[in-house]
């Protein structure tokens, strides 16, 4: 009997533990994928350009839209966001097009126990009708057959399916349809049918805006609709601090009886990016939803509307999303000024930077977020936490090119570090 029991905790103890034994099995001394080298300044103007011209804004015009990638491309685009993530710079990736087939590979740096190794992991996925299917897996040396993951992978869908973020991840997946892959590129046709863009919609407001915050979103629009009501009907134009002082009263007021501060903030700036942006706030709400609308007045810093839409934009995206996703959208959207509408500019650069470093005081910390209703609800000018920014300074990519060589130069940096130097200087900073 003894002899039983010591056999089967043996058994228990191999199966047990088998997930560390292939683990370890799999680690490697080196990455099979090389480290990405950096990108020059002619790849980073093709990425960016590929990005402009498939803009979702323009995707949205028509119900398909074609992206013809080559390899080059599909893996410069990789390297464009891995880079643009710090919280992705230590994985190399590259992805290999074959005829109907897409082979992804990846190397993740573990440290255990002060050892240095990689965990190389090759997946293969065979184009089939319109779609991608996974049909080998190499971990290490090992290879891995389908059909012994086939119930693990089983398990973890049918967990992730009960997570709202999977649900937004399959709506997109269904709007993908893979025309060809071969050698060459691979085709992919964008479904935004009204069906498919529907379920996509309703997926990210869920994701995006649970029913708490669609709650406070209503709260502070109504705030909204109040302040802008209450002002004199001669006054037609105000500055966006008369805006942030009663919101942030407000927040403060919700703060102390209990309610997150970071979610009062970010609801504040989502509201308000809404309004300076003739955005129908019902759209990220639900489309039931029946909303007072407030009265249409100007807000501006310094007499410019715009540098007050890209402030509270900003900021709305930090606390949002992140700092890092804000930083990327703000050059993105130079870049494509640059090319396209009114030109590259360093003052819009600069309500960015301002706005990226309000939403994310407002949002980093439950202490920051306290601190930062205390002093929002006192603030008599804009100047106090933006630095004059002066007249327009629009110029074309040729003219920045020009100036400044590319957007790696040491010129380009210095102006760029200038700018979050005569931030960090203002007034309301110096209380974090």
């Amino acid at each position: 009997m003894k002899y039983l029991d010591t056999l089967l905790g043996s058994v228990v103890m191999c199966i047990t533990s088998l997930p560390l034994i292939l683990l370890i099995l799999t680690m490697q001394r080196g990455a099979t994928v090389p480290v990405s080298t950096a990108l020059d300044q002619e790849q980073i103007a093709e990425i960016q350009q590929l990005l402009i011209d498939n803009d979702p804004r323009q995707l949205l015009a028509s119900e398909y839209q074609q992206v013809r990638l080559t390899e080059t491309e599909l893996n410069t685009l990789t390297t464009y966001v891995k880079d643009s993530n710090p919280t992705l710079e230590t994985l190399n990736f590259h992805t290999d097009l074959v005829e109907n087939s897409v082979i992804a590979r990846m190397s993740i740096p573990i440290n255990i126990i002060g050892l240095h190794r990689h965990f190389n992991i090759s997946l293969a996925f065979d184009h089939e009708d319109d779609g991608l299917t996974l049909a080998s897996i190499k971990a290490g040396p090992l290879n891995y057959p389908i059909s012994m993951l086939t119930p693990v992978w089983s398990f973890i869908t049918a967990r992730l399916r009960e997570e709202e973020s999977f649900k937004l991840v399959s709506a997109f997946r269904d709007s993908l349809h893979f025309q060809s892959i071969s050698e060459d590129n691979i085709v992919i046709q964008l479904d935004w049918q009204g069906d498919n863009l529907e379920q996509l919609g309703d997926q990210a407001r869920q994701v995006f805006v649970s029913a708490r915050e669609a709650d406070r979103m209503i709260y502070y629009h109504e705030r909204l609709v109040t302040t802008t009501n209450d002002l004199p009907a001669e006054i037609n134009r105000i500055g966006l601090n008369d805006l942030l002082r009663p919101l942030f009263l407000f927040a403060s007021v919700n703060s102390a009886a209990g309610a997150d501060p970071i979610a009062e903030n970010r609801a504040v700036f989502i509201v308000l990016s809404a309004y300076l942006t003739d955005l129908d706030l019902a759209t990220l709400i639900g489309d039931d939803i029946e909303l007072s609308m407030p009265r249409v007045v100007d807000i501006v810093i310094e007499n410019r509307e715009d540098l007050a839409q890209h402030v509270v934009t900003s900021a709305a995206i930090a606390a949002s999303a992140g700092v890092g996703m804000a930083e990327v959208l703000s050059v993105y959207k130079e870049v494509h000024d640059s090319r396209y509408r009114t030109g590259f500019s360093f003052t819009d650069i600069a309500a960015n930077q301002t706005g990226i470093r309000l939403g994310d005081l407002a949002s980093r910390s439950q202490t920051d977020a306290f601190l930062f209703q205390d002093l929002m609800k006192t603030i008599l000018n804009e100047s106090e936490f933006m630095p004059s920014l002066g007249t327009y300074d629009g110029m074309t990519e040729e003219e920045f090119t020009e100036r400044f060589d590319n957007r790696e130069s040491e010129t380009y940096r210095q102006r760029v570090q200038d700018i979050a130097n005569s931030i960090a200087a203002r007034p309301f900073y110096q209380f974090f």
